[in-house]
Order: C-alpha cells, then structure tokens, then sequence
C-alpha cells in the first residue's frame, strides 16, 4: 500500500480530498469543524485522510493574513478521543497541512485553531 498522499480537488463541490494512505478504508472519521473532517484509524493513532470543504474559502487571506479557524467538534468529544484526535493532528502528516495553535481570549479560556496550508496543487479562488 502507498504512503505517498494523494489530493483530490472536486471542482464542482469546491472540497479538497487528501489521501495519505491511499486505498485504506479510514476506521473512523471526526469532525474537527463544519469543514474539516479527519478519517483515521484510532486503534493504531494514525490519520488516513482529510476532507476540506469550501476549501476556496479556508485558504482566503486577509487584509492582515491567513484566516484560522477554530476546531469546535473537539469540545464535542470525549476526552479520551480528544486526546486521541489532539494527537494525531499535531504530528504529520496532518500538522502538515493544518497549522494547529491556540486562541486565549482569557486566561481561563484556550479555543484550539487551525490554518490551512495551500495544497501542493490548484485550488479554484
């Protein structure tokens, strides 16, 4: 089986599909917010995939840069699979392609946000 990701852009849909175990089946998939999904296999901690919807939109700038966006399906979880979900995100090859930090609007209160990096093939603006 391949190790190389594969990206696939559907024009149509406007949502960037990357592979980077291509032709596994992922076990699982969470939605990290309403356009990102993360398929992956939990048992082995490991991604299989993302799905970026609206990725036209994800990659706009800014008049002061790169938009970041926060990942709000993580409070949605349980805390055994946020951990498991926190760390496969922040290691490649997802961390790779989402630039994983942290938004403190107050010392008691940590938002987890992402960045999307602009895939290594065109993307419609």
């Amino acid at each position: 089986m391949s190790r190389e990701t594969v990206y696939t852009y559907d024009r149509e849909c406007d949502i960037l599909y990357i592979s980077f175990s291509p032709g596994e089946k992922a076990e699982t998939a969470v939605e990290l917010n309403d356009n990102i999904l993360l398929r992956f296999s939990r048992s082995e901690k490991r991604a299989v995939g993302l799905t970026l919807m609206d990725i036209s939109v994800l990659l706009q700038l800014e008049e002061l840069g790169p938009r970041n966006y926060p990942l709000t399906g993580l409070d949605e979880l349980e805390q055994s699979w946020r951990d498991t979900v926190a760390e496969i995100i922040t290691k490649p090859p997802v961390s790779q392609i989402l630039r994983i930090s942290v938004y403190t609007p107050s010392s008691a209160d940590a938002v987890p946000i992402a960045l999307v990096e602009k895939p290594p093939i065109p993307i419609a603006a």
